[in-house]
């Protein structure tokens, strides 16, 4: 898809908010207010239309970045310089033409370190970018640079020690959740509309709920390799504003290939007239009720489904917590293992001594390693007669709306703390994400759209899951939702809008 058929196609090239007709014309003058209401869409429209150019695009995000990340910590590397020159050679037929764009720390890009958030990776500067990436700078985007994480994604929120902790725009002292915690900061805080992100555990829907963002999980293998510690559980997307920015990056970052597991969904630009039928899952796979502010606004997101005519009944995930929690220790444990080794072998110490892992990471593969030779093997056939469970159980199903997290986000500290025994952190860790890691193991496609705040204004995102392949009617779901419950007005106290950078 070009730039002319995507505009023609669609009548999408506008202000995401509507922006008053006086703004156009200072757009070079105040170019960090005025564009602040304009999505990634937006904004590419405007380089088209030459009401602005992507230099200036640009160097407005350097700006933001500059004025405020030393509060959030959200972008850890910075490619300013190669960014303004890219910005020279921008193809503006491509959909997304000179918008800038920031990546997770853990997807390659030539020439550019990719830590993971590990002191592990820190000498780690690829030479190949990942088709991912290419197919990104392809749709137009400018890399500025690289976002927070967790020491190789493995906690819901980005505290790292050789990365540090990211803080949350809504509050400075809270969590943004993790692993993409970096790039729901960063969009939070105003300095884009959109970055990339991927998950393997909640780690796009995570961070999009604790931010008040947009994020939606594809199915399995339906997008280009991205993260460089890809596994089978892990997918690439992003985190935005808008709906429709993240449906446009998800349709020209598909793989195409013949081999590809899904037919590709083209660009969904607006609501479905088709009504839905879906199961409301309050409780977790234990059984456990979330937080009342959580509850409280998964159930008015229910009844705010049922008042644009879906049905929504109440349900139960066919899942049994313990044999599934066990079961994904084990299996993701195998990576981390691989990765204790190599510290091993590094430095010639264990892992503990090798100044390269954190304690989390090295307990976790301990743990995992505890469950003994067939715990992976076991593992697998638990996901598998799983999958089949959950699969004869949504038949009747069109969606599952769950809560993302059981509370709303957490202090930091919480679910980091390097003094604390790995029980005491594990327990947090899986009973704050209980209801997400399902949805990776068995493939499923899952959104979280920001649809409430807790007692103390902090986002809550709501959770959507559907059958493999069928993210369409996700983004067809989101976009009545954002229609009728608009959440882009809603800025964080700490972010560009608010503080008048």
């Amino acid at each position: 898809m070009n730039r002319r058929e995507f505009v023609q196609g669609t009548c999408l090239g506008i202000a995401f908010l509507a922006t008053p007709s006086w703004i156009r014309p200072a757009l070079a003058q105040t170019p960090t207010d005025s564009l602040l209401n304009y999505d990634a869409i937006g904004l590419a429209e405007l380089v088209r239309t030459k009401q602005v150019t992507p230099k200036e695009l640009v160097e407005a995000t350097i700006r933001r970045i500059e004025a405020l990340d030393g509060k959030i910590n959200a972008v850890v590397t910075r490619t300013f310089e190669q960014a303004l020159e890219a910005a020279e050679k921008v193809d503006l037929e491509a959909p997304l033409a000179g918008v800038p764009f920031l990546l997770k720390d853990n997807i390659d890009i030539a020439g550019v370190r990719t830590s993971n958030g590990s002191a592990f990776y820190k000498e780690n500067i690829p030479t190949v970018s990942a088709p991912m990436v290419k197919a990104q700078e392809a749709a137009g985007l400018i890399i500025i640079g690289k976002t927070n994480m967790p020491e190789v994604g493995l906690i819901p929120s980005t505290e790292s020690t050789f990365l540090g902790a990211c803080h949350n725009p809504w509050d400075l002292g809270f969590s943004v959740g993790g692993s993409s915690g970096g790039a729901a900061a960063a969009v939070a805080a105003g300095y884009l509309p959109v970055a990339h992100a991927s998950d393997g555990g909640g780690s796009i829907r995570i961070p999009a709920s604790c931010c008040g963002l947009f994020g939606l999980k594809p199915s399995r293998r339906r997008m280009l390799p991205g993260s460089s510690d890809q596994t089978e559980y892990m997918v690439d997307n992003c985190v935005s504003r808008s709906v429709r920015d993240s449906a446009l990056l998800f349709s020209v970052t598909q793989d195409r290939s013949p081999d590809a597991p899904f037919k590709p969904v083209e660009f969904v630009t607006g609501p479905s007239k088709r009504r839905l039928k879906i199961g409301l899952c309050i409780s977790d796979h234990f059984g456990k009720k979330p937080h009342q502010d959580v509850q409280k606004v998964i159930e008015t997101t229910a009844k705010l489904c049922e008042s644009l005519g879906h049905t929504a009944v109440k349900t139960e995930y066919p899942i049994d917590g313990v044999e599934f929690e066990t079961s994904f220790l084990a299996i993701f444990s195998e990576k981390i293992s691989k990765l204790v080794a190599a510290a091993k072998a590094k430095t010639g110490k264990p892992a503990a001594e090798s100044g390269l892992l954190e304690r989390f990471t090295i307990d976790f593969e301990a743990k995992g390693r505890s469950l003994g030779s067939d715990a992976i093997e076991k593992g697998h056939k638990y996901m598998d007669t799983a999958g089949m469970k959950v699969a004869h159980w949504m038949q009747s199903l069109d969606l599952i709306l769950t809560p993302v997290l059981t509370t709303p986000p957490t202090e930091l500290g919480y679910l980091f703390d390097p003094t604390r025994d790995y029980e005491v952190i594990s327990r947090r860790v899986f009973d704050y994400l209980a209801h997400l890691p399902i949805e990776n193991a068995l493939g499923l496609p899952a959104m979280s759209v920001p649809l409430g705040m807790s007692s103390n204004g902090l986002p809550i995102g709501s959770h959507f899951v559907a059958k493999a392949g069928d993210e369409k009617t996700l983004f067809e779901l989101a976009y009545e939702l954002e229609q009728a419950k608009p959440w882009a007005k809603l800025w964080a106290p700490n972010s560009v809008k608010a503080k008048a950078v």
